[in-house]
């Protein structure tokens, strides 16, 4: 599944940028959260956003509350999504990257939300690298 530009103006400084975002292919990133986080769900179609000329790529899953085991009785939605994420340009090789955090984001039947990370993950050169929750970071 490839991200698609939602009203984005035309702006020449960025189209290398949104070009690069509209080859990536987020199947590998949605296959490898749903096996880390042992849940079954679909994710939206990706959409690629600016702001102040920085290329931005989102997403977010269907609800997922009724996998979440005993959480499903206090949780009224529960979602994962990119959290953060953003399209760069390497410093060192000057090829286009995209990073993202997912994030599982849930809204409680009393009131109030919040989320947390569950995978971090690169793109580059045509694939895909990934953090999860938990791994250390290693020099």
């Amino acid at each position: 599944m490839k991200a698609i530009i939602k009203n984005i103006p035309t702006d020449n400084s960025n189209e290398k940028m949104l070009s690069f975002a509209q080859t990536i292919d987020f199947a590998e990133l949605f296959e490898h959260v749903k096996s880390f986080a042992s849940i079954n769900c679909t994710f939206y179609q990706p959409e690629i956003t600016t702001r102040h000329g920085e290329v931005y790529i989102s997403f977010m899953s269907d609800d997922i509350t009724n996998q979440t085991g005993p959480f499903a009785a206090i949780l009224d939605k529960c979602y994962l999504h990119s959290f953060s994420n953003g399209v760069y340009k390497h410093k060192e090789t000057s090829k286009f990257c995209y990073w993202v955090n997912v994030n599982i984001w849930y809204e409680h039947k009393d009131g109030g939300s919040n989320g947390m990370d569950m995978v971090r993950a690169n793109y580059t050169n045509g694939s895909w690298k990934f953090m999860d929750a938990g791994q250390k970071v290693r020099g």
